[in-house]
């Protein structure tokens, strides 16, 4: 009998934790709003922040947080603590700028303070589905806004680096935000060639009236980007397919013994035909003139000269490669524009910056 009640009383023992453990956070939320109909304020603040105290995995899910929040702003404003309620409303728009209160749960003069609240916060979320392909022209990331009131925001890409963010790969948006906005991203880099394989980052930035971050949301991107490959170059037009486009030069000496026999017979032959005849300058500059223009001819035999028709068919064939080069520039170009983008995205997580 008494092993059986030292039993009984080990068991109650462990049973008083487990009692404590079973009452969830939902539980407790449940409570506080039961006890906030009811109009026990006092105890439905204690319920709600015991709800909202419990830590992972018995926390409140994020939906449930919310309501929380929303229940325990409405239990201070109703015990005279208005300004510990407007500061509950700004923590529910700043974690969720997506929340609107039940207008048929909440009376009006609760529902004006969350409001004033809301218009006076300025906040941003996110959403993007956990992965996107990009395979073809038309495929987007999308991406929708929502604010918690109207205010300008900047939502950038960027590359990230051991847990640092690099230089922005682009701007995606940049300008007012009102209670929703679906912001597109085809995967590709301000100059239009899709991004590179590796870690980014979605950073949507709430601006205060003074153009300074005044929150961020930001939201790690992992992108696979596979491309076609690229066409090998074409090879220029062989030595052995050019023709040659010049003479080799070479010859001339007719034209130089021309010039000399010339030269030699205007001074002979006048001494043969007269010979008491003396010599006159004349000849002399005859025979001068034949010599030079024999070692001009010559000269001009030895210099190369163009082949007009081996040019022309060069020209063909170069222009030939040229067209071919610049077809490959052009198709490379365009596959360097094509890739298979994947990008899968993290959980955001919310910065705040002041």
């Amino acid at each position: 009998m008494a092993r059986r009640l030292a039993g009984l009383f080990v068991a109650l023992v462990l049973a008083g934790p487990a009692t404590a453990r079973a009452q969830s956070a939902a539980d407790l939320l449940a409570r506080g709003i039961r006890a906030t109909h009811d109009l026990e304020f006092d105890s439905a603040a204690v319920w709600l922040r015991r709800a909202m105290s419990r830590p992972a995995p018995a926390a409140l899910s994020d939906a449930d947080r919310s309501r929380a929040m929303m229940y325990l702003g409405a239990t201070e404003f109703f015990r005279d603590r208005r300004d510990s309620a407007t500061a509950v409303f700004r923590r529910l728009i700043v974690a969720d700028p997506r929340f609107r209160p039940d207008l048929l749960v909440f009376p009006p003069e609760v529902t004006t303070l969350f409001n004033e609240a809301r218009l006076g916060t300025r906040a941003a979320a996110a959403a993007v589905p956990a992965r996107t392909d990009i395979a073809g022209p038309g495929d987007r990331l999308v991406i929708r806004l929502y604010g918690s009131s109207i205010h300008d925001v900047t939502a950038v890409v960027s590359r990230y680096f051991g847990g640092t963010a690099g230089v922005a790969v682009r701007t995606l948006y940049s300008g007012a935000l009102g209670d929703s906005l679906e912001v597109l991203w085809d995967g590709r880099d301000s100059s239009g060639i899709p991004a590179d394989s590796g870690n980014y980052i979605l950073r949507v930035a709430s601006l205060g009236q003074d153009r300074r971050v005044v929150r961020t949301v930001e939201i790690p991107l992992a992108i696979s980007s596979i491309r076609r490959d690229t066409v090998p170059w074409p090879l220029p037009p062989a030595d052995s397919l050019l023709r040659p486009e010049r003479t080799t030069g070479g010859g001339g000496t007719r034209s130089l013994v021309m010039g000399l026999v010339t030269a030699g017979a205007a001074i002979a032959l006048p001494a043969m035909v007269a010979p008491d005849a003396s010599a006159s300058a004349g000849r002399y500059l005859v025979a001068g003139t034949a010599t030079v223009a024999g070692i001009i001819g010559m000269l001009r035999a030895r210099s190369p000269r163009p082949i007009p028709e081996n040019v022309a068919a060069n020209q063909q064939l170069r222009a030939t490669w040229q067209r071919q080069a610049d077809q490959v520039r052009a198709d490379n170009e365009a596959r360097r524009r094509e890739a298979r983008v994947t990008i899968v995205a993290s959980p955001a997580r919310v910065v705040e910056s002041r």
